[in-house]
């Protein structure tokens, strides 16, 4: 198992990017979980070959295939619920920059939440 897995799917220069942006904090932790949710979504298999985001059974066995939370049927729930609210998030951010969400990319999100805060 990489470090990566051990300590989740974002590397600590992603958080160190995202922390560095002049958003203000709530807005940065919100970019934090989006980041991460997008991560995990494109570590889940088999990823979808039309772009759109993974669906809910790779989802589940995504899920169950992470030992920490492999034996809790209520977090695997609760996770499940956010993956979706971030799925439909970041099915509207691909759309507004015209790019399949499974290709969006930290930097996507970091450019369009300075964007919409400078606004």
């Amino acid at each position: 198992m990489s470090d990566r897995d051990q300590d989740g799917p974002l590397s600590e220069e992603t958080v160190r990017r995202i922390d560095a942006s002049p958003l203000p904090q709530r807005d940065r932790h919100h970019l934090r979980l989006l980041a991460h949710c997008l991560a995990s979504f494109q570590a889940m298999e088999p990823l979808p070959t039309n772009g759109d985001l993974p669906k809910e059974q790779a989802r589940r066995q995504w899920c169950l295939s992470k030992q920490l939370i492999a034996e809790d049927p209520h977090f695997i729930a609760l996770m499940l619920e956010q993956l979706d609210v971030a799925a439909l998030q970041l099915e509207s951010i691909a759309k507004t920059i015209n790019t399949p969400p499974i290709n969006l990319t930290v930097d996507d999100l970091i450019a369009l939440a300075q964007r919409e805060w400078n606004n």
